[in-house]
C-alpha cells in the first residue's frame, strides 16, 4: 500500500523507505539466530551523543525491535553497558531521543540496545513506542 512516497508492508506494519522506526517481526524458532528479534538491514543516518565524546554522526547497518548496529570506524572508548543518546535522523520522528546501551563493539561498529526514549521532555518505555508505531501502521492499511 502506498502512502506518499512510502510503501507499507501490511504483513509487518513496516514503513519501507527512510521513515522506519520499528519493525514488528518474530524470529523463526528453528532459526540459528540467537537473538530474540529479527534484524533488518537498514542504512539510515544516526546521531550519537555522550558526555565523553560529544556528538558523532554515522549510519546504521541493521535494526531490530531490540536494538541497532551503528557503523563506526573511529569508535569512542566506552565500556559495555554504557548509556548513550541516539537519534534516528531519517525516521518519521527524528526528534525522538533514544536512550541506548552499548552491548558490543567490533571492527565495524557498535551494537546498541534500546532502553527507553525521550520526547518533548518526557521519558517513555520503549514498548509504548512499539505499540504506537504498530497502531499507526494498522490505521494506514
Amino acid at each position: 500500500m502506498a502512502r506518499g512516497n512510502q510503501e507499507i508492508d501490511k504483513g509487518t506494519d513496516m514503513v519501507v523507505g527512510s521513515h522506519s522506526v520499528f519493525i514488528d517481526l518474530e524470529v523463526d524458532p528453528d532459526s540459528p539466530e540467537r537473538r530474540g528479534c529479527v534484524r533488518i538491514a537498514v542504512k539510515a543516518r544516526i546521531c550519537l551523543s555522550h558526555s565523553t565524546f560529544g556528538v558523532i554522526n554515522s549510519n546504521s547497518r541493521d535494526i531490530s525491535d531490540s536494538g541497532v548496529f551503528v557503523e563506526l570506524k573511529n569508535k569512542p572508548q566506552l565500556p559495555v553497558g554504557a548509556h548513550v543518546k541516539m537519534q534516528m535522523l531519517d525516521s518519521a520522528m527524528p526528534e525522538i531521543v533514544f536512550n541506548v546501551k552499548m552491548e558490543r563493539s567490533d571492527e565495524d561498529g557498535i551494537g546498541l540496545s534500546f532502553v527507553d526514549y525521550e520526547l518533548n521532555g518526557q521519558r517513555y518505555p520503549i514498548e509504548s513506542l512499539k505499540k504506537n508505531s504498530s497502531k499507526a501502521g494498522r490505521k494506514s492499511s
